[in-house]
Order: structure tokens, then sequence, then C-alpha cells
């Protein structure tokens, strides 16, 4: 999956000067941000990197791609064993190792370079987790989701650079995933 990934992205980039040409702007964007992860009872916020390839058809409406992943996550809880007495540590362990999303962008330009930004998307995650309960291994296993997720920003442009502070709010079952993320863009 990963080289398909890295093929399209290979691909936008040898189509989009040729994109550019024809009144729209194609753009690139490297994205640091921290993702508040909860799945009850854990909960823990991990660092997330993206790779953004992104079109904007004209000033109001863009289409942005990205390929990112997060640090590990990782918290403690403690349960009542089986015997009267005895605490159960159970340590969870996850990684979102391929975070992939695509979302319509609705663009809202100011004269002085601002502008404000909402969208819709759609999130393809993998995740790895492991839990351990009294440093035994009890589980392990890989999951995947295609979820919708949600996106507010605001951004300011240069000639040739933009900067954005975005929050993007991931809807995946029984799991709450909000990400807030600063991304630096080069445009074609």
């Amino acid at each position: 999956m990963k080289n398909r990934v890295i093929a399209v992205a290979l691909l936008v980039t040898a189509v989009a000067p040729t994109v550019y040409a024809q009144d729209g702007a194609a753009y690139y964007g490297l994205s640091l941000g921290e993702l508040d992860f909860t799945e009850e009872p854990f909960s823990d916020t991990a660092s997330t990197w993206h790779i953004m390839v992104s079109y904007r058809f004209n000033e109001h409406l863009a289409v942005e791609g990205s390929y990112g992943q997060s640090n590990t996550i990782q918290d403690t809880a403690t349960f009542p064993g089986f015997l009267p007495g005895q605490v159960d540590e159970v340590r969870y362990t996850s990684e979102l190792g391929k975070i992939l999303t695509i979302r319509l962008l609705g663009v809202l330009p100011f004269d002085n370079g601002v502008s404000l930004m909402a969208g819709i998307g759609y999130a393809d995650v993998d995740q790895d987790i492991d839990i351990t309960v009294n440093g035994a291994p009890f589980a392990s296993g890989d999951i995947s989701g295609n979820d919708p997720a949600y996106y507010v920003g605001a951004q300011y442009d240069w000639d040739r650079f933009a900067m954005r502070l975005g929050y993007e709010k991931y809807d995946i079952d029984e799991v709450d995933a909000a990400e807030t993320s600063i991304t630096f863009f080069y445009k074609l």
C-alpha cells in the first residue's frame, strides 16, 4: 500500500505543473501535529506528520490528500483482579502506522492574505495495538478503519508559500481522536 501512495504522489508531482497552467494552483506541504487519542480507559497525546499534495480549483474550492503517521500512543490503567485485593496493570501501546486522508475543502479568502477553511474528508487509518497485563503480553493486532474526518483551519498566503493552523476530528468508532497541526506549503 505504501508503494501505491508513493506512486500516486510521484504522479501528482509530474502532472501538477500542467494542471497549474490551467487556472488552478497545485501546492505541496509538510504538516506537523499533535494527536489527542482516547480509547476508554486509555488516553495519550502523540506527535504526527503528514506529507500533503493539494490542488486548489479556484479561490473557494480545493482538494487535499495526505499520507502521515503518528508516534507511539501509550497509557496504563489498573483494574481489579480475580482474587480479593489483586490489582492488574494493563498497558496499552498503539501507533497509527498509516493515516491516509483526502478532503474537499471550502475556502473563504480575505484581501489581507488570510483564508478560513472548512472541509469534510475520508481517513484510512491503520493502527497497530499491543496490550500487556502485569508486563505479560495479552493481545496484539492490526486494525484498519475507513472513517469520515472533519477539518477547520486558518491560512496565511505569501506569493509561493503558505502557513496553516488546522484542526481535524476523526470520526472513528469508540475512539476519540483529534489532531491539531501546523502546515507549511509550497505553491507551484
